[in-house]
Formats: C-alpha cells, structure tokens, sequence
C-alpha cells in the first residue's frame, strides 16, 4: 500500500512539473491601461510584446511564437513575431508580422548565457547590429536612423529546482526608413521566455 501511494504521490508531481512548464509556453496579454492595443510591461515571462508602427498597434499573438533567439552566421538573431494592425493578440494571419534584431559579437551557447544581456542598451546605429522586418513573408531591412534595444531585465526561471528558461524583458524604439519610406516603431516591450524549444544555434 505504501509503495502504491508513493507511485501516485511520484506521478502526480511529474504531472505538475510538467503542467508548469507547459504553461510557460502560454501567451498572457494583459492590456495596459495607458495604451490599451499594448501588453503592459512586465517580467514575469507573460510571452508577450507590443510596440506601435507609426499608429498601428504590432502585438504578438496566441498563435505565434512569440519570440525566438537564433545564433548563426557569426551573429544572433532577437526575432519577435506577431500581427500589425489589430489591436489584439487574437491571431490575424493576414496581418502576419515580425521584428528581427540582428547582433554581432554575442554568440551565446545555448539559452543559459542569455543571462548575461541583463542591463543592456544596445545603440541599434551600430554597424555590428541590424533590423529586419518581415510582412507576407517579405524580409525588407531597415535603414536604422536611430534607436535602442534595452534588454532590462534578463533571469533564471527554475521550476522544481531545473532552469526551464531565461525571461527577457526590455523594451525597444527606433526610427527607419524602410521601402524608401520613413517610419517609426515607438512604445515598445517584451516580456518572453527562451528555453531549449525556442533557442536555436546552428
């Protein structure tokens, strides 16, 4: 009897570990009450982003990965993916969008090293970093006029004592000019989990 409550007691605890960390995967939108087509900004892992392109609202979705973290070809890629122009994280796949920070010089092992951004500005004028935007499928790159990448907040997450994946939060803004046109990403956040199923080195 006391080994079958001790099998169940086991099984019940695998279930909630692993419970735990699918629900990190989730999205959780909780609207800010200042911009209300925006994720308010957090560091809690929440899987979300948000930013206005010129007065379009580009948010992430609950469809999309919110965000991936690439290393190769000598640089690491921040990619957030989302929906342009609806004002909720609903998926629209026709309004399909993402924002790729390029970075050289950081070549990050695997996720764990991701920890060391924490408290960083990035100038995206520099010449070892660049900005892709991607609409239906198209990669058009942004000639960067000015603006920074914050990572302020980058942190171990444990579940059951075992590092699951490391939260960045931050926020963004730049100008561009893209397609010969200028425009402007302003208001931006993030709040998202990296762990070994969206952290790719290749």
């Amino acid at each position: 009897m006391i080994k079958y409550l001790s099998f169940l007691i086991a099984i019940v605890f695998l279930y909630c570990g692993c419970k735990k960390e699918t629900e990190l995967k989730k999205t959780v939108f909780v609207s800010d009450p200042e911009n209300s087509n925006l994720p308010l900004y957090s560091e809690w892992g929440y899987n979300t982003f948000g930013a206005y392109y010129d007065r379009a609202a580009f948010v992430s979705n609950d469809n999309e990965v919110a965000a991936k973290v690439m290393v190769t070809q000598n640089k690491t890629s921040f990619v957030l993916t989302g929906q342009k122009g609806s004002g909720s994280y609903y998926y629209n796949a026709s309004n399909k969008m993402s924002i790729t920070f390029r970075l050289s010089g950081f070549l990050p092992e695997d996720y764990r090293h991701l920890v060391t951004l924490n408290d960083t500005t990035l100038d995206l004028k520099n010449p070892g970093y660049s900005v892709v935007i991607t609409e239906d499928t198209i990669d058009y790159q942004a000639a960067i006029l000015n603006g920074t990448l914050q990572i302020k907040r980058a942190q171990n997450l444990f579940v059951d004592t075992k590092q699951v994946e490391v939260i960045l939060s931050g926020y963004f803004e730049f100008q561009a000019l893209l397609k010969n046109k200028p425009v402007t990403i302003s208001d931006g956040r993030f709040d998202v989990g990296i762990g070994s199923d969206n952290f790719y080195r290749y």
